[in-house]
């Protein structure tokens, strides 16, 4: 009778384990899958126009109609012939919006363009960050209209050598792009 009972309290704590354990994996899977929705790439093509799609990562927008966008490289023979910055949903939840960045490769930004953001910079040295604007790229920004945009690309790197880019006009329009987003971008 007490084999009997101990086993019995033994598989209910086993389920109960064996339930919890699910449990977890369920919601590491649902927070990882919100974490990383990426749009349809059928879809930012037919949007764009482009031929040749590749990922780049999440992008963060401040200032921007949606703040959840998500990085492509238009390529052409490898080249990267422009970035595309769409809504994160696009093509995953009908409600997405179908407004997109396009950014062309840049040149290099003259010193009277670096001073612009030189509060930008100051906060980051302030953090004891290194920041330098490097680039200047023309863009667009097509909604129902065609507004066209000047981008400042801003290279940072922190004490631990993690460097990452971001985009950002004089309006304070800017593109985030993480960490992982900062080598396709590197040289563009």
């Amino acid at each position: 009778m007490m084999k009997r009972i101990i086993i019995g309290g033994l598989v209910v704590l086993l389920v109960v384990a064996t339930f919890l354990q699910v449990r977890e994996i369920i919601r590491a899977y649902n927070i990882a899958y919100q974490e990383e929705i990426v749009p349809e790439a059928t879809r930012v093509r037919s949007l764009t126009g482009a031929e040749s799609l590749e990922g780049i990562g999440r992008v963060t927008g401040e200032n921007t109609l949606i703040e959840t966008l998500y990085g492509y490289k238009s390529l052409d023979d490898q080249d990267i012939e422009s970035v595309i910055v769409v809504d994160r949903n696009l093509g995953v939840q009908p409600k997405a919006s179908d407004a997109y960045y396009q950014i062309a490769p840049g040149r290099e930004a003259t010193e009277e363009e670096a001073a612009k953001f030189e509060d930008i910079v100051n906060e980051f040295d302030e953090e004891q960050l290194f920041a330098q604007v490097i680039s200047t790229h023309e863009a667009k920004y097509v909604t129902n209209d065609e507004e066209t945009l000047t981008f400042y690309k801003v290279f940072v790197r922190d004490v631990d050598t993690n460097e990452y880019v971001f985009f950002i006009t004089e309006d304070g329009i800017k593109l985030d792009f993480h960490t992982r987003g900062f080598q396709p971008l590197r040289y563009f």
